[in-house]
Order: structure tokens, then C-alpha cells, then sequence
């Protein structure tokens, strides 16, 4: 008897979940349900997932694209400097004056392109990586500046110290006092080429930090 009495109080709270099951299966197949539920996915979510991917591809655009111009700006600042620093581009020209048109080239184009890679970088990353592109782009505007034979009044000793207060922030660059010295001497010795050569892999290490910085920062905008 008590074992009858006690069977059905452990097969209702069963049936009743088989039947609140059932009805939620029901429920979760009604066609209207399904249809709303494909509703709200096509209207809010998907346009949403759609959005931000969409967003990260052109943040990704922005930041490959900055590097690209950086590194391309950069070396070719770095390997112009050397090449005329070592009287390579005077040996080879015929024309008078070429050594000079040439310098003048790269000044130009190497003072536009830093200020103009400074501006995108503060539009869309802010001032930190914008002052530190400042900073390294006054730097290797000396080092360009370096590379021009000497001249009486051309600046040459405020150039190295300027650069000096940045070594720093140059990998592997350990120059002595007279190294330090050499680099405001015209560009034709032997001393000179071997520093300027260290502080060009200095600058090329330091661009490869900053590229770095900017791939690692996140787009104002996306």
C-alpha cells in the first residue's frame, strides 16, 4: 500500500515536465516565432557583426598603409643621406652641381613627408605616437642635414648635438666622444663614415619601434 501511495507523487512532476517540454518545442517551431527571430538577426545583429568587421578591415587599411609610407619615407631618407655622405652620387653624376640637387631633393622630400606622416599620425592615434614620431623626425632631419659637405656657418656641431640628445632612443648606437666629434667634420673621412653608418642602423631600428607602436595602437574612429 505504501509503495502504491508513494508512485504517483514520483510520475506527476514527470509527466508534467514531458508536457512542458512538448510545449516548448512547439512554441520554439511556431513559424511567426522563427519569422521574428529572422527579423531582429537581419535587422540588428547581422548589420551590427557586418559593421564592425567592416570597421576593423579599414582601421587595418589605415595602419598597414602608415607603416608602409613610414618605412618606404624612412629608408629611402636614410640611404640618399648615406649615398651623398660618401661622395657616391658626385663621383657618378657629370653634370656640375648634381651632388647638390640631389641633397636638396632629399631635404625636401624627407622634411614633407615626416610633417605630413606626423599630421595622420595625430589624427589617428593621438598625441603619444604623434610626439614620438616629432621627436624621431627632427632627429633624422639632422642625420639628413649630416650628410651635406661642411660648410662655414652650416650648423654642423648643433646638428650632432641634437642628434646626440636623442641617441638614446637609438638602438645599438654606442659612439665615443670622438665619434661624437668626427660627425661635425666634413663627410669625407674615414671616422665620419663609420659613425654615420652606426647612427643610419640607429635610425632604421628606431623606425622598425615606431611601426610597431602604430600597429599596436588603436585607430581614433574604429
Amino acid at each position: 500500500m505504501e509503495g502504491n501511495a508513494g508512485k504517483p507523487a514520483t510520475e506527476t512532476p514527470r509527466a508534467g515536465r514531458s508536457s512542458w517540454q512538448s510545449e516548448l518545442r512547439s512554441w520554439l517551431s511556431n513559424p511567426l516565432l522563427v519569422a521574428v527571430v529572422a527579423a531582429l538577426l537581419g535587422s540588428l545583429l547581422i548589420p551590427s557583426i557586418t559593421r564592425k568587421w567592416q570597421n576593423h578591415q579599414k582601421a587595418l587599411e589605415i595602419q598597414t598603409g602608415l607603416v608602409s609610407e613610414m618605412s618606404q619615407s624612412v629608408s629611402s631618407a636614410v640611404a640618399s643621406s648615406r649615398f651623398i655622405a660618401a661622395g657616391l652620387v658626385a663621383r657618378s653624376a657629370q653634370a656640375p652641381g648634381a651632388e647638390q640637387q640631389a641633397w636638396n631633393d632629399l631635404y625636401r622630400e624627407w622634411t614633407t613627408s615626416g610633417a605630413t606622416l606626423g599630421a595622420k599620425l595625430r589624427a589617428y592615434f593621438g598625441p603619444t605616437v604623434a610626439s614620438d614620431w616629432q621627436a624621431f623626425n627632427y632627429a633624422l632631419t639632422d642625420f639628413v642635414a649630416l650628410s651635406a659637405q661642411a660648410r662655414p656657418g652650416s650648423g654642423r656641431q648643433a646638428q650632432v648635438a641634437e642628434i646626440y640628445d636623442y641617441r638614446k632612443q637609438l638602438p645599438g648606437v654606442r659612439l665615443s666622444t670622438t665619434q661624437w666629434r668626427q660627425l661635425a667634420q666634413p663627410p669625407t673621412s674615414a671616422g665620419f663614415q663609420n659613425a654615420y653608418a652606426e647612427l643610419a642602423r640607429g635610425f632604421l631600428a628606431r623606425q622598425d619601434e615606431l611601426v610597431q607602436q602604430v600597429l599596436s595602437s588603436h585607430v581614433a574612429g574604429f
